[in-house]
């Protein structure tokens, strides 16, 4: 089944920030992602499920998004990590945009995005009106479904919080020069972040626990995909 990708910065930032997410998710489906750099629409929905010759697709986006994506009825089911908008503008002030949608969404929060020195102000949290499952997922930031390289570089700018391993107890530390700082850790938990992100979009968007891994070449033709847009991320497309 073919899901879109869509990156942070309403689809701005490049793919390879999310490899093993990516990596993941293209075991049981195909993805499909738009390498042009450019913010991803209603429009750029249509298209792709109409170039790939489907009814609807699925859809999954981290952080900044057009929340009008959502009205598409090419989208059967959305998973949104952290979905972040640009408020509307009126005379009370900045006020959160809001959507009425048919399709069931799934919305995973980092808990440090929403709870940490630096909170996601209210205004820019999109108001979703439909079939909507929320989750927490504790000790992670904004950052952390980003590859290891990159969330540790992001979580160097202290804008955005990121994961921390477990505190020791002060009658059981030892000193180990391999646990300062515990990067370790950090990883770790990353790893199992971006596991549930993962296991549990597809298990949303396939409506199944069981994963599988399908791919019917004739269902896609390689031709009808512009190389300079369309990305398809897949063991026999790349």
């Amino acid at each position: 089944p073919p899901v879109i990708f869509s990156s942070g910065l309403f689809n701005t930032m490049p793919r390879f920030l999310y490899n093993d997410l990516v990596n993941k998710l293209k075991q049981n489906v195909t993805v499909v992602t738009i390498t042009d750099f450019s913010p991803l629409t209603k429009r750029d929905i249509n298209d792709i499920a109409n170039t790939l010759n489907v009814n609807q697709v699925s859809y999954i986006s981290h952080s900044s998004f057009n929340i009008d994506i959502l009205n598409s009825d090419k989208i059967n089911s959305a998973v949104l990590c952290d979905p972040i908008v640009i408020p509307e503008f009126s005379v009370n002030g900045l006020l959160p945009k809001s959507v009425q949608t048919k399709a069931p969404i799934y919305i995973i929060k980092a808990e440090k995005t929403y709870d940490s020195k630096i909170e996601l102000p209210s205004y820019q949290i999109p108001e979703i009106i439909g079939n909507c499952t929320y989750e927490i997922y504790n000790n992670v930031g904004h950052l952390d479904l980003l590859d290891d390289v990159w969330a540790n570089l992001g979580k160097k700018t202290n804008f955005w919080e990121g994961t921390k391993g477990p505190l020791t107890d002060f009658k059981n530390w030892k000193f180990d020069k391999n646990s300062i700082g515990k990067s370790y850790l950090n990883k770790e938990n990353r790893k199992k972040y971006r596991n549930h992100i993962s296991n549990t979009a597809l298990s949303f968007i396939l409506n199944n626990d069981q994963y599988f891994n399908e791919f019917d070449e004739n269902k896609f033709d390689e031709n009808k995909f512009d190389e300079n847009k369309f990305d398809i991320i897949n063991n026999e497309y790349k």
